[in-house]
Parts: structure tokens; C-alpha cells; sequence
């Protein structure tokens, strides 16, 4: 715009300063369609600025960035910007760009990096990364299971999520001909196959080959040398910190579309005695894990010969008497004895999760935990 004024002022001063010989016209015309390309570059930068999507400009707005501008090289195909996803519906529309918190972001560059050096011609492949409170309220709207359901497959909005601070991302390998490396399973999986926690006994009883946790291996080492770390429920999923460092460093994005209001929030940062607030809830989460070996109509005695002698724990839950034994804070042992359950005929014996000993999912347990 300086560089506009400034041929502007030469041009006055031609035009009322003297008369401009040939040489000088001819200049001058030279100026001038220099100075119609230099307008006209201002102005599609402008139309391009004006027909970024609404989720784009909230994300730029908020101080996140483009991954894809750091590092070429990383892939993007956001799946919930089409109808290849779990819920079979495009919730981006046409934003099809994966943006993250700066520093996020150039850690995922470091991941690449780092995969680059150990496999030249792989690249990082990112399935999805900031997504706004809004998208992930829809989500939860749109699943079509029941509301007691749904925690066991997605994330409750009431929680948050660390991909609504920008600092979560989901992500695969591709090869050198941009083919995805085997994960054993889809992202987004609703199986225990999907599980990380659960490679080790996959891989025994044969249902992940080596060269399949061997990928999965490769993805954890390459995020977590980038100093971000993965969930046990999703192979894809990687935090680059916990909700509770994220709620202080970063400004929660609440909306996907701008309201038409000329002054609107697009992203809301946390106060700190909202902080205050929330560490305190915080200090309140109390979960754990246990193996459910039974459900019954009736109430059953926890000394009955039915459970041989196991120190059994019983509650009451949508209607029904339900029977557990154990109690972990660590997944992979609430596993463990789930298994031993199954071998001793405790035929659908699974793991519950439980909040201050109120029944929450499965995946709202490992988030609050985590």
C-alpha cells in the first residue's frame, strides 16, 4: 500500500509539475500498468482473505496456523470435511486445511522430521486437529445410539476436549506412494483392536500381525520423541499436553460459524479463577476402573458361592443390580483381570468406568484421567 502512495505522488507531481516529455509519458504509462497489477493483487488478496471459510477465519483469528505452511510434506485429508467418517456426515464443509497452536504444530513439524529421518520417504498423514467445541457438540448430537450409549464411542462436549484448544491432533503414516501403512484398524474404530493397550495380547492370539504394531510402533515413536503422547484407546490419537495445561496456555475455540454480529467472540479464554474453578472439579475426579461380571434383577448376595470367594462390589444402575470385582486406576490391569474373568466363565465380563463410584464411558473415564 506504501509502494501504491508512493507512485501515486509521482504521478501528481508529473501532472501538475510539468509537462512530461515523450520519454516520460511512456514512463508513466509503464507506471500505470504496474500500479492497475499492483491494485489488482491487493484486491484478490482481499477476495481470497473474504472467501475463507468461517471455521478458517476462526482458527486464524484464535492464532492457530496451517500445518501444510510449516511442512509441505505433511498430508492432510481431514475425514470429518466428507462423509468418509463413523457418522457419515461432512461437518467442515469445504475446509478441507488442518490447523493447530503454533508451537503445536512445529512440534508435529519435528515429528515429521524426525520420521523423515528414519524413513525418507514416509510422511506424516493427519486425519483431523483443532476442531471447535461446536463440531464436537454435533457430533455428539448426530451418532445415532442412545444418549447412555454414546459415551463408550465419542468424547462428551460437557468434557471438553484437548483437539477444541488446537493441541490434539489424528494422524496415520502414508508411503511413498501416499498409501497408508496398516494399522490394523480404520481411524475413528469403535474395536478393542483399536486399542494400543491391547496390542500385546492382539499380537498373541493373532489378530495383529507384527507388522501391524510395528506401524503403530513407528507413529507413537515418532509423536512421542516430538513430545506428544497417545491414548490407549485410539492409535491415531495424540495429545501434545493434558486439558489442564491446555485450558491455561490456550483459548478454548467454541464456534465453527461467525455470528453475524460485527463483535463476536470466535474463541473463548479461560479466566483464571475459571481455572481456579475447574482445577478444583479436577481435584474432585476420582476414577477408576472395574471388570463387570454380572447383571441381575435381583438382588444377590456379594458372599453368594456364584462368585467363589471374590471380594465382589455391587451397585444400582438404570434398573438393574450390577456386580464388579477389582478396582485400577491403570487400564491395562483392569484388562488383565477382565481377561482372567472370561477364563474362569464370567461370559461378558467387561470394564466399567466409574467417577466418584458414579457409572461414567469408557472414554470420558481415560479423558478425565488422563
Amino acid at each position: 500500500m506504501k509502494k501504491l502512495l508512493y507512485i501515486l505522488s509521482i504521478l501528481l507531481f508529473f501532472t501538475f509539475c510539468s509537462s512530461p516529455t515523450q520519454t516520460e509519458q511512456a514512463d508513466i504509462q509503464d507506471t500505470l500498468k504496474q500500479n492497475d497489477t499492483l491494485v489488482d493483487s491487493i484486491i484478490k488478496k482481499e477476495i481470497v482473505v473474504e472467501d475463507t471459510s468461517d471455521i478458517e477465519k476462526i482458527f486464524i483469528r484464535a492464532g492457530l496456523v496451517d500445518i501444510q505452511k510449516l511442512d509441505s510434506n505433511i498430508k492432510v485429508n481431514l475425514r470429518y470435511a466428507s462423509t468418509n467418517n463413523f457418522l457419515g456426515i461432512n461437518m467442515y464443509g469445504d475446509f478441507h486445511r488442518a490447523y493447530l497452536q503454533k508451537e503445536v504444530a512445529e512440534k508435529l513439524v519435528n515429528a515429521q522430521r524426525f520420521l523423515k529421518d528414519t524413513f525418507p520417504d514416509y510422511n506424516l498423514y493427519v486425519y483431523d486437529a483443532a476442531r471447535p467445541l461446536s463440531i464436537q457438540q454435533m457430533m455428539w448430537d448426530s451418532i445415532k445410539i442412545s444418549p447412555k450409549e454414546r459415551p463408550k464411542y465419542l468424547s462428551n462436549p460437557k468434557y471438553g476436549s484437548i483437539h477444541c484448544f488446537g493441541a490434539a491432533i489424528d494422524l496415520t503414516i502414508a508411503d511413498a506412494n501416499n498409501k497408508l501403512l496398516d494399522m490394523g484398524t480404520d481411524f475413528d474404530s469403535f474395536e478393542k483392536l483399536a486399542y494400543p493397550i491391547l496390542e500385546d495380547r492382539f499380537l498373541k492370539n493373532g489378530k495383529l500381525s507384527q507388522k501391524i504394531v510395528n506401524n503403530r510402533k513407528l507413529l507413537r515413536y515418532v509423536m512421542e520423541k516430538a513430545d506428544f503422547f497417545n491414548i490407549q484407546t485410539e492409535w491415531w490419537h495424540f495429545n501434545s499436553c493434558y486439558r489442564k495445561v491446555a485450558r491455561k496456555k490456550y483459548a478454548m475455540l467454541k464456534n465453527h460459524i461467525l455470528p453475524k454480529e460485527k463483535e463476536v467472540f470466535i474463541a473463548e479464554v479461560v479466566e483464571p479463577e475459571q481455572i481456579q474453578k475447574a482445577e478444583t472439579n479436577e481435584e474432585n475426579i476420582n476414577i477408576v476402573f472395574r471388570v463387570q461380571i454380572k447383571t441381575s434383577g435381583r438382588k444377590i448376595d456379594t458372599n453368594d458361592s456364584m462368585f467363589n470367594g471374590m471380594k465382589v462390589y455391587r451397585y444400582y444402575h438404570e434398573g438393574l443390580y450390577k456386580y464388579t470385582v477389582g478396582e485400577f486406576t491403570n487400564l491395562k490391569k483392569a484388562h488383565e483381570l477382565r481377561y482372567k474373568m472370561l477364563d474362569k466363565g464370567y461370559k461378558g465380563s467387561f470394564i466399567a468406568g466409574f467417577n466418584n463410584d458414579k457409572r461414567i464411558g469408557i472414554k470420558s473415564a481415560i479423558e478425565l484421567l488422563q
